[in-house]
């Protein structure tokens, strides 16, 4: 009984902290995020640096979760605030705000010899695939897209790391398809050839998410206004 226990007096206290005026300038308050591997490589430092200029005194903690609906314990358990990862199961006790989408594109070398030609969809099978799976599953979108067709493409590496994906690309024989903004902060553009997949994928969505119990609190109101901000307003917004 001790872990519940705890869990709920926890609760109490942060429900009468967060109903206390809140100032973002002045408080202590402790916040805490969880973020799937895309959101905390490239949108957690503005975070950082945006708490740092608004709110100093804030102390942050920042939980990492993999699988969508790993971000529904964790906030049924108050173990975050909130998280950012792509929308997980619909459940009405899990709110959700849309921040941004991104696209799929595919990457080979620069002097991959398929870099210098259309990359239609017999090249495009043709070739060793690396797949990017975080969930460490082997039927990626592409793969459900092609079975669609009664196409299956050859998987010669599995990885569950989204910013290993263009090192080991820029130095290999294989192609990924990978999300857009994961090759713009590789740091791995300059070495790679950037090409359209031969097939329809539907971009994938990251939402906010939080606790409907958490909707009204202060502090956790302005925390949220913070990160819409920062993804409406700044770099890492993307388009669809």
């Amino acid at each position: 009984m001790a872990e519940p226990l705890g869990h709920a007096l926890a609760e109490i206290q942060r429900t009468l902290d967060f109903t206390q005026e809140f100032d973002p300038s002045t408080s202590t308050a402790a916040l805490s995020i969880g973020l799937s591997d895309h959101p905390a490589f490239s949108f957690l430092p503005q975070l950082v640096a945006k708490l740092r200029e608004t709110a100093p005194g804030i102390a942050l903690a920042v939980r990492s979760f993999t699988g969508r609906d790993d971000a529904i314990p964790m906030l049924d358990a108050g173990e975050v605030d909130m998280t950012i990862g792509v929308p997980p199961s619909s459940t009405g006790r899990i709110l959700n705000a849309p921040l941004f989408d991104e696209r799929f594109v595919c990457i080979l070398r620069k002097d991959h010899p398929a870099a210098s030609l259309d990359l239609d969809l017999e090249t495009f099978l043709s070739l060793s695939h690396l797949l990017v799976s975080p969930e460490n599953d082997r039927f990626g979108v592409v793969d459900a897209a092609l079975a669609k067709q009664g196409l299956k493409r050859r998987i010669a590496l599995t990885l569950p790391h989204l910013y290993a994906a263009p090192a080991l690309v820029a130095s290999s024989d294989m192609i990924a398809t990978i999300l857009e903004g994961v090759l713009e902060a590789s740091g791995q553009a300059e070495y790679l050839c950037v090409r359209k997949p031969p097939i329809q994928l539907d971009p994938i969505s990251f939402t906010l998410s939080w606790h409907r119990r958490n909707d009204t609190h202060p502090a956790q109101r302005w925390f949220r206004d913070c990160i819409t901000d920062i993804f409406h307003q700044g770099p890492t917004q993307k388009s669809g």
